[in-house]
Formats: C-alpha cells, sequence, structure tokens
C-alpha cells in the first residue's frame, strides 16, 4: 500500500473450514433458491442473475442454501459466493471453463487475489500486488478496480491441521462495504513505506518460517506484529472498531491462544491454538469466560481448522450436484 518501488497492494490470506458457504444445486427451468433467511435468498438471487449475465447464460438452476458466510465480517462472503455461482452455473450448463477463465470473468482480483485463490485451492496465500501505473492507477478495492487483473500468486503453503483457529464474529458490528471503504483507503494510503518494509520482512521472515518449521509461538508473535504497522494497524485505529479492542484483550489473555488479528476491515477477530493440547471445546469455554470479564460485545465463536484443499463438488448425489 505504498507504491515507491513499482507495485502496489499485495495480501497475505488464509482459507477457512468454517464459516463455510454450502449448497446444493441442481438444473431447473426457471431460478428457484430455496433455503436461508430472506436476506441469504435475496442476496444469492442477485449473485446468481450477475454471474449468468457474465457467463451468458440463462439462470435456470435450482439453489438449495445449507450454509452461508457471514456478510460485512471481513470473511470473503461476496467474492465465495459469487465464485461460487459461477462454479454452479459452469457446471450446469458444461461450460467447460477452468478456474483461470472462471476468476477472469469473476472481476474480482483488483486488489487482494486471496479470495479467488482461496476458493479455489485453499491454504495459507501471498500474491504480489499489481504494477503501479501500468495495471493500478490508485489505491482501490476490488469493485472499484475494473479490469485490473488477478494478482500473481507468489507462494501457497499447506496450513498446519494441528493448528486450531478460533473465530469471534460480532452481532452488530460489521467491516467497512461500498462508498466507506473506498473513502478510507483512499484516505489512508498511500503508507509510509517504512510500515510496508516492516509488514514485508515479518511476513517472509516471520509468518512463513513459522509455518514451514511448524513453530506456532512464532507464528502467532508475527499474527501479533502484523496488527501493530502498516494496513492492520490503520484499521485497527478506526473509531468504529473501537469495541473490538475488548474482543482482542480477551483472545490475548486466553492461555492456549496465540496471535490475535482482525480480519480484512472486520469485524471478525481471530486466533490460533495448539488443537493437540488444547481441545476445541476448552478453547472455547475459557475464551467465552475471558469475552465476559472484558465486557466484549455479544457475538459467537467458531473452532475450526484451515482449509487445504478449496472448493469442492460433491457428484455422489445422483441428478444433482453439491457443494
Amino acid at each position: 500500500m505504498n507504491g515507491e518501488i513499482g507495485r502496489i497492494d499485495g495480501s497475505l490470506g488464509l482459507s477457512l473450514q468454517r464459516p463455510g458457504l454450502a449448497f446444493d444445486f441442481g438444473p431447473n427451468e426457471r431460478t428457484v433458491v430455496r433455503g436461508g433467511d430472506a436476506i441469504d435468498r435475496r442476496v444469492t438471487t442477485s449473485k446468481l442473475q450477475a454471474c449468468s449475465r457474465l457467463l451468458g447464460v440463462a439462470p435456470e438452476i435450482e439453489i438449495a442454501i445449507r450454509e452461508m458466510i457471514p456478510r460485512h465480517q471481513g470473511l470473503g462472503s461476496g467474492t465465495q459466493l459469487r465464485l461460487a455461482m459461477l462454479a454452479a452455473l459452469n457446471h450446469r450448463f458444461d461450460l467447460g471453463l477452468s478456474p483461470s477463465e472462471l476468476s477472469a470473468v469473476s472481476t474480482r482480483g483488483g486488489t487482494s487475489g486471496v479470495g479467488i485463490n482461496a476458493f479455489f485451492q485453499g491454504g495459507l496465500l501471498l500474491d504480489g500486488g499489481h504494477s503501479f501505473d501500468s495495471q493500478k492507477t490508485s489505491f482501490a478495492p476490488s469493485r472499484h478496480a475494473a479490469g485490473v487483473r488477478q494478482p500473481p500468486l507468489l507462494a501457497r503453503y499447506e496450513f498446519p491441521a494441528e493448528w486450531g483457529i478460533v473465530v469471534f464474529v460480532p452481532e452488530h458490528l460489521g467491516g467497512l462495504s461500498g462508498q466507506e471503504e473506498l473513502d478510507f483507503m483512499v484516505a489512508s494510503t498511500p503508507l509510509p513505506i517504512e510500515e510496508v518494509r516492516a509488514v514485508s520482512h515479518t511476513i517472509l521472515m516471520g509468518i512463513l518460517p513459522a509455518v514451514l518449521e511448524m513453530d506456532l509461538e512464532a507464528f502467532g508473535s508475527s499474527v501479533d506484529a502484523l496488527q501493530q504497522t502498516g494496513w492492520k494497524r490503520c484499521h485497527w485505529s478506526r473509531p468504529d472498531v473501537a469495541p473490538l479492542h475488548a474482543v482482542r484483550s480477551a483472545f490475548n489473555d486466553t492461555q492456549a491462544i496465540v496471535g490475535c488479528g482482525l480480519s480484512s476491515t472486520g469485524a471478525a477477530v481471530f486466533g490460533f491454538f495448539d488443537a493437540a493440547e488444547s481441545p476445541d471445546g476448552e478453547v472455547e469455554a475459557a475464551l467465552t469466560r475471558a469475552l465476559r470479564e472484558h465486557g466484549a460485545v455479544p457475538g459467537h465463536l467458531v473452532c475450526t481448522r484451515a482449509d487445504n484443499t478449496g472448493m469442492k463438488i460433491d457428484r455422489r448425489i445422483p441428478a444433482r450436484s453439491s457443494w
């Protein structure tokens, strides 16, 4: 988020098993979306119609929602739903489009490549951003960066299956989106190059070696360091994020948890734990107590693992495919 050496953006992200997106789909003579709540159905229908136009096919498909990713929590719900609708239509009409072709038509990836790569292959993902001037001329979210190609994937690692991940999703707080996100990005960039260098150093010499050497403590320390400089520092400094500082303190005070971060623009908060030493139930109970003691905002917890595979289509159900 600086651009002085000729590139902007660049992102690091991790794919999760939960919260996740799951639905059944099959052919129909018209558009049918059922399951979920009214907002789930409306958002899915809108995405389905938009993706049908992108692919040049009729939205003659039935979708039965089984699980949705919480919206506006920095968990990639919009990108994952769009890519899922494209993949379902590609399968429904036997279009034969490759992941790279679906990525290109999705109009996503104009800023971060994490969402697209998480969808198709999962894992811990690092991309190299975009060339300044030749590919992008300003700092802007993906939806405001139409026509910008997906950034190059620099590295993808299998995330340790032994490392648990706990996610706190607040009930009444959301991350930035739409015009608010654009305004914040314009006002906060370019970042000082010293901070960008510090972030890059932490990733190259902290995050990545810790994963390869299975050093959870070092990994957690590096996650904490990323919150204190650069783009994450900007987000933690937002007035609307202030209620999440008590959540962050609760994570830090829970002995089993190492590292605490804010998802994208928020408002979900995450941390990591050794699942072999601390069962999910114990971590959830301890963190619940800490949240109560710190007077944290209401929300719900999810203990999960990394997703190292990406999207799956299960063809075992006769005459219907299932995510």
